[in-house]
């Protein structure tokens, strides 16, 4: 088993002696990510990055009320982690409010078994893989979240981060998790976001040994940046990679103009070549959970950090688009407003940006604003029992179509019909559970999940890599503090990131918040696909996804052929059926083992 670090744990009690609770860790757990506490007679583990006090677990442990509660308060203290609370017979497993650290379960005749991979409560990855369920997060997005439960293996269930995990004489269930999201003005929140992030960045870097992050050039990674600057004495080695084969890849200057403006920083410009493109080198990939993207991405990931290897932290950027920003449904939300002035102005705004008609951007928020994400589950499921859709791969890209609840990833288009039927049923039964999340709040949650769900996969990687990764923007309080504004308010057409600009802005350098450009590195992709077309070829042709009856790999090596060839291809399907056929390989090699250390929330490591 590849995955570099992880904690599993039972609910077994002993009958007579009270509970027996034993939390196995596996592979290098460093000293400040596993913290207990104790109150009374109620025990505390938190793995994980806790930045909270010791007063202020003390103080949330003692609140009474059900255990339930009591975990879900100490999990959305500051920081990022997983908490483990004991009291007598019961315990309750409860994790962080992006569900940056997961947790699956499993019962069975011995009593319930929890851990922070599914992979600890398995025998055989490849015997027991669900491949529905696999099919499932291929073509469809928002079973990456774990908000419908089930896992990619049999008997493994994962605990929503929306859930508490609750076990009681062996006996496993989920409980509700109630988070209590309080509402502020846009300058109460960018005044939380500030104190949030700056805190976050602080706890991590002030008493570190060696520190690195990413300066990309960008805003997210460059505030992270520049923040750790402050609270160092030394200069910040700050990681700027460049690639040739960018399409417009003008993060270097911006980032270069960053560092001659900040005496902390020391800019590392980190240099890509044709050896580093995507898809190069996946046959060193690590397993991890879950197919992940960066499998794609092995080779730069590994040279953009290289520099990094080896130190205390280094800081990264991932998450921030997630977190600051919100799908485009807020124009629904726009839409129903007394004041028609704001929508308008939005949805002119996406179509010259996007060069699209602005009625038809119009009609498409109209149209999202009156279904619901029920229905909008129920109308992907027919599409999936349809034919598959006609649509070419410049149609996933046009503006319009990513106004909806749900949508179909390209993958689909190339999913064999009984795999498609039963990820249909399973749309449908989501469907029915679908209460609580209706509106572009909900929805930009789930979005904020599925993006946590793939950061750590990369964070696991990194780890591989010998890079210890920090991605603060994923912290409780900076989630919290984002998501008190309403989604209509924290993003604009118009503005990057006004949130963090709002923040930010009188005290970081107004370069920074200045830009209005991105990095394209969505050329790379295409070279890389051409460098290694018989290795892909080869990938497709003896396709393990067709061997569980998920893919019809003619239809995939036809989308690789048009991009191997220069035309429009829907690349993010190729990148997904990619990262799962590697990764399906991976699991065929079997576990490896990982030291091991057992410890109580009360006892000694």
């Amino acid at each position: 088993m590849a995955v570099t670090r992880y904690f599993s744990g039972s609910g077994t009690s002993r009958p007579g002696s009270g509970p027996e609770l034993r939390i196995r860790l596996l592979g290098s757990w460093p000293k400040d990510r596993v913290r207990r506490t104790r109150v009374h007679d109620r025990s505390a583990l938190l793995l994980g990055e806790c930045l909270a006090t010791s007063g202020e677990l003390r103080e949330a442990l003692s609140h009474g009320g059900p255990l339930h509660e009591t975990a879900a308060r100490t999990a959305a203290l500051r920081g990022s982690y997983c908490v483990v609370v004991s009291h007598g017979t019961e315990t309750a497993v409860a994790t962080d409010l992006a569900g940056l650290h997961r947790v699956w379960y499993r019962s069975g005749p011995g009593g319930a078994e929890f851990a922070s991979t599914p992979l600890a409560l398995i025998r055989d990855p490849v015997r027991d893989l669900d491949a529905d369920a696999l099919a499932a997060r291929l073509f469809c997005p928002d079973f990456h979240t774990g908000l419908f439960g089930g896992s990619l293996y049999k008997g493994v269930t994962e605990v929503p981060p929306d859930r508490v995990l609750l076990l009681n004489d062996g006996r496993a269930v989920l409980g509700p998790r109630a988070v209590r999201r309080g509402r502020a003005s846009f300058r109460e929140g960018a005044h939380a976001l500030r104190e949030a992030l700056d805190t976050g960045v602080r706890a991590r870097v002030a008493d570190a040994r060696t520190v690195t992050a990413d300066l990309s050039g960008g805003m997210d990674s460059s505030t992270l940046a520049l923040l750790a600057a402050r609270h160092r004495d030394d200069p910040l080695p700050a990681l700027t990679y460049t690639d040739p084969f960018a399409a417009n890849d003008d993060d270097v200057g911006y980032a270069a103009l960053l560092a001659a403006g900040n005496s902390g920083l020391d800019q590392v410009i980190v240099e890509g070549d044709a050896a580093s493109l995507p898809f190069t080198g996946m046959d060193g990939v690590p397993i991890t959970d879950h197919p992940s993207l960066d499998a794609v991405i092995l080779v730069r990931d590994r040279v953009r950090l290289r520099p990094a290897s080896g130190v205390s932290v280094h800081l990264a950027g991932d998450g921030g688009d997630a977190v600051l920003g919100a799908p485009l449904t807020y124009l629904a939300a726009l839409a129903g407003q007394v004041d028609p002035r704001p929508f308008a102005r939005e949805a002119r705004g996406w179509a010259r940006l996007r060069h699209r008609p602005t009625h038809r951007v119009a009609k498409a928020a109209w149209a999202a604003r009156r279904v619901t994400y029920a229905d909008a589950l129920n109308v992907q499921a027919a599409d999936l029992e349809a034919s598959p859709s006609p649509q070419g791969p410049e149609n996933f890209s046009k503006v319009e179509h990513a106004i909806a609840w749900t949508r179909t990833a390209p993958a689909a288009r190339w999913g064999t019909e009984r795999a498609r039927d039963a990820v249909a049923s399973r749309l449908r039964r989501a469907a029915e559970d679908a209460h609580g999340s209706e509106g572009v709040d909900a929805h930009a949650l789930r979005v904020i999940r599925r993006h946590a769900s793939d950061t750590r996969l990369f964070v696991d990687i990194a780890a591989h890599l010998g890079v210890r990764m920090a991605v603060p923007f994923f912290d409780n309080q900076v989630v919290a503090a984002c998501l008190a504004v309403p989604s209509v308010e924290r993003v604009s057409v118009l503005r990057a990131k006004p949130l963090l600009k709002a923040a930010f802005s009188g005290d970081l350098p107004a370069e920074l918040y200045a830009r209005r450009t991105k990095g394209d590195y969505g050329a790379c992709e295409y070279h890389g696909i051409r460098r290694n077309a018989a290795r892909l070829r080869h990938l497709l042709g003896e396709s393990r996804l067709a061997d569980l009856g998920v893919l019809q790999p003619r239809l995939a090596l036809a989308e690789l052929d048009r991009a191997i060839g220069g035309g429009y291809a829907a690349m993010a399907g190729i990148c997904d059926v990619v990262a799962a056929e590697v990764w399906l390989r991976g699991l065929e090699h079997g576990p490896a083992l990982l030291p091991e250390s057992t410890l109580t929330p009360q006892g000694d490591r």
